[in-house]
């Protein structure tokens, strides 16, 4: 059988594929970006045949590199909640994890089930957009027609893998903050208690399975139309945030992740499920291990929002390049940073609103006057958005003992300086960028099965790490 791993990293704003050795040799890498929409009444969604056409073009480029191809490997977007039809076709748009659509439904099911049932099983409290039963509530409600035509709502893999395989599967480290999965017990079993409260029929839920187990052979049309071999295996997959922590070694209880992409996610790696009303828990891609989950959903993005709205006489590049870390370089070089920093207005960091809220937060600038610049605005984001993964890290550290160093990605962590007012404004925590990412997580999935085949879990967590 062919040998080599095709990861696939279906993204918020873009798809990536490699193609890597079973040793995680990197032979080929091509991505596509792609728009998402964000409307009215804080909406946020996708058409999955976006996934799909990118996807498409860039098995086209990475041809010849596909022969070799025996195993497929998944990271997602998650949730990516997607309403679909018996043969996996979307019937409507993939919610995404910033989507403010479903407040009034988190707010209901939190009271019908009570919250601290929800805390003591399911480890996680529902949200919009980031909890799928919130946003499969919302569905309901409001597009009978949509509810009507789905056999099956799933995340972002169950809809890929149901297409690539004809299997309707997901896994742990996507539906453990769903809010209908037994995430305490963690055995691969829906919560039917919240299920009945929320009158959703369990034959609405995909099959559970671990991210790096064998969802089936891919579809002949679909090996004909991707250009791959038609004994590809095609594995379950998981979360993306969780894979590009897996792929920098966050394996030992107490390591530290945080990634600077678009949103802001920091994990902390834990033994046992942390059930809080501040911060999602998430299972790992390795049995027996989890991670916290803070989410920051403008890190990124609030840059983004900054450049467009106040640098408009600035290309992208200049912003990035030059104009952050000048301003970043004059704050450090300035006589008294501290008494600097005391001048500066307060930022409030939520320009996509947040996870852990029922209501729909807003952002703002506080102690605004005619002396403030445009430098002390994008010093007070920064320093807002720290200041808040910062609050995270201490309330986790008086649970669980942290280690000192943060292993950091994303694009945000490669800005020059950026890493420097990170330690200042979190906690004096040493910042560290690994070359980490989701797609080599997900290749790291696919040499776990190459390894290890479709066994249950049982090797030590070392046995499934790069040497």
């Amino acid at each position: 059988m062919s040998r080599d791993i095709l990861a696939v990293d279906v993204g918020t704003t873009a798809l990536k594929l490699g193609v890597f050795s079973p040793a995680l040799e990197q032979r080929c890498e091509v991505s596509r970006r792609y728009e998402v929409n964000v409307y009215g009444g804080g909406r946020a969604d996708i058409e999955p045949a976006k996934w799909w056409n990118a996807l498409a073009e860039c098995c086209r480029e990475a041809e010849p590199h596909l022969a070799s191809v025996g195993v497929l490997a998944l990271s997602v977007t998650t949730p990516g909640l997607t309403p679909m039809a018996e043969d996996g076709s979307a019937v409507g748009p993939a919610i995404l994890f910033f989507d403010g659509r479903s407040h009034k439904q988190a707010r209901a099911i939190r009271q019908s089930v009570g919250e601290e049932k929800f805390l003591r099983e399911t480890c996680n409290l529902p949200v919009s957009g980031g909890s799928s039963l919130c946003s499969i509530l919302w569905i309901r409600e409001n597009q009978p027609d949509v509810w009507a035509a789905t056999a099956k709502f799933g995340h972002t893999n169950t809809h890929m893998v149901r297409r690539l395989t004809g299997r309707w599967v997901i896994d742990p480290s996507t539906t453990s903050i769903t809010g209908m999965y037994n995430t305490a017990r963690d055995d691969l079993t829906w919560n039917t208690d919240v299920l009945d409260a929320a009158r959703i029929p369990e034959s609405l839920l995909p099959e559970l399975m671990e991210s790096y187990e064998p969802a089936g052979r891919i579809c002949p049309d679909m090996a004909r139309w991707l250009g791959l071999p038609r004994d590809t295996v095609v594995l379950c997959g998981g979360n993306d945030a969780v894979l590009s922590a897996f792929s920098g070694g966050i394996t030992e209880p107490g390591d530290i992740n945080d990634v600077c992409g678009t949103c802001e996610i920091t994990s902390v790696c834990v033994e046992k499920p942390i059930a809080s009303r501040n911060f999602n828990i998430r299972r790992h891609a390795l049995p027996g291990l989890w991670l916290t989950f803070f989410i920051l959903n403008t890190g990124g993005k609030a840059l983004e929002w900054f450049h467009a709205n106040l640098c408009r006489d600035m290309s992208e590049a200049h912003f990035y390049d030059e104009y952050i870390p000048g301003v970043l370089r004059r704050f450090f070089d300035s006589h008294d940073p501290g008494a600097l920093e005391t001048e500066l207005p307060e930022y409030v960091p939520f320009l996509g609103g947040s996870r852990y809220s029922l209501e729909r937060l807003k952002a703002s600038f506080s102690g605004v006057s005619l002396e403030t610049t445009r430098d002390d605005l994008l010093l007070s984001l920064i320093r807002g958005n720290a200041q808040y993964v910062g609050g995270h890290l201490k309330e986790v550290a008086g649970v669980v003992p942290l280690g000192r160093k943060v292993a950091t990605s994303g694009g945000g962590a490669t800005i020059r300086g950026f890493l420097d007012v990170k330690k200042r404004w979190t906690g004096d925590y040493d910042y560290e960028y690994h070359d980490q990412c989701s797609l080599n997580g997900a290749a790291m999935l696919g040499q776990m099965y190459l390894n290890a085949g479709s066994k249950p879990p049982g090797p030590p967590v070392e046995a499934f790490l790069l040497r």
